[in-house]
């Protein structure tokens, strides 16, 4: 009963962040109102970074928990990723914040910016103010991989009754680290 309680509360965190995703502006960046092209709103790399890390780990922790009925240890693996990705929401979101003197838009319309703007995920997350960027794709797709690798990895510890989170290694993990901070720095170069 524990076990099924446990999976559907996985599926409600699950669901809650997908819901929140399109239902609300929590993987928005703050309006911008542009002289030309009114408010405009985009999907933020940042912000989707921060809540995909800590829905996955939320979601298999419960998942732990259902398995056997003790609570799973998080290990420096699950805390570094939870800090790369509430870290990066964090200073994304200082980054993009306006200045007093800041001119928003510094004069340059977003190539992915039209007059009646329907937001497009994947479009935005991997756009700046000069389209689809390298290091902001770069970052995606590490983030992915190890999404993965932890979710395989977790799932094969749980069915061998092996109750621990995966353990990546420090260079491992510093590949991670080295991707956000990329996407930092360019993030900060963007204005």
């Amino acid at each position: 009963m524990m076990n099924i309680v446990c999976n559907v509360l996985a599926l409600l965190i699950i669901f809650g962040a997908i819901y929140l995703s399109y239902s609300t502006k929590i993987l928005k960046d703050p309006e911008v109102d542009h002289p030309q092209y009114g408010k405009i709103e985009m999907y933020s790399f940042a912000r989707t970074q921060g809540l995909w890390w800590t829905t996955l780990i939320g979601a298999c922790f419960v998942i732990g928990f259902g398995a056997n009925g003790e609570v799973i240890n998080l290990n420096a693996t699950c805390l570094v990723l939870l800090s790369i990705g509430v870290g990066t929401t964090a200073i994304g979101g200082i980054i993009d914040s306006p200045k007093d003197d800041d001119n928003v838009t510094d004069g340059v319309i977003p190539q992915n910016i039209f007059k009646k703007r329907i937001p497009h995920f994947l479009r935005d997350i991997l756009s700046d103010s000069t389209g689809i960027t390298v290091y902001r794709y770069q970052a995606l797709i590490f983030n992915l991989i190890f999404s993965v690798v932890f979710l395989v990895e977790f799932l094969e510890n749980i069915s061998k009754n092996e109750m621990e989170f995966p353990v990546f290694e420090k260079e491992t993990l510093g590949l991670m680290g080295i991707s956000a901070a990329t996407y930092l720095g360019m993030k900060a170069n963007e204005k």
